[in-house]
């Protein structure tokens, strides 16, 4: 069964109002997008569709983790992500002076419509540029806490480690002005 099958709506035997939908984003899903930065997670999506008849009003809210490498500590981690986004969807040809990327146009006759594309971009957008989160709040940390004693200079043996450098000390009085 193709992955991205479950993410077709219905929307000719849907009556106008709000509707609901649940998906289950993972692995599978990510899979079926080539060059996909996130290869495993695990997120809830819900889809609030509000049919009007000559529009469709979508809101997607998710919340879940992604697999990813700690940006501080460079240890794998099940990165926490939220998000919420809408998407307007009008029936008929795009008009000429709206450029707006929340805004797609489809035929009026268009039975089935997928937004595997828009639930993959929304995710994809929902994660943080640092990769790092609270970590500190878990009851066991994946922290690699020998890395980040070094990057804070905390260690108890770094003088021993790292003798004087003459290239580093000149430059430790270096005024910049």
């Amino acid at each position: 069964m193709d992955s991205l099958q479950p993410y077709i709506l219905p929307l000719k035997g849907l009556g106008d109002g709000l509707h609901e939908f649940d998906f289950l984003v993972d692995h599978d899903f990510f899979r079926a997008f080539p060059d996909c930065p996130v290869e495993e997670g695990k997120v809830e999506l819900k889809v609030t569709m509000d049919k009007r008849p000559r529009l469709l009003v979508l809101d997607f809210s998710f919340t879940g983790w992604v697999k990813s490498t700690c940006d501080r500590c460079l240890v794998p981690i099940n990165l926490p992500i939220t998000g919420e986004n809408r998407l307007l969807v009008k029936y008929g040809e795009a008009e000429d002076t709206v450029d707006d990327e929340d805004v797609v146009y489809i035929p009026l006759e268009t039975s089935k419509w997928s937004l595997a594309q828009y639930a993959y971009e929304y995710v994809l957008l929902g994660l943080p540029i640092i990769q790092v989160y609270a970590c500190e709040e878990d009851e066991n940390p994946p922290c690699d806490f020998d890395t980040l004693d070094r990057l804070e200079g905390t260690g108890d043996d770094e003088a021993e480690e790292n003798p004087s450098n003459p290239f580093r000390d000149a430059f430790k009085d270096w005024n910049k002005e």
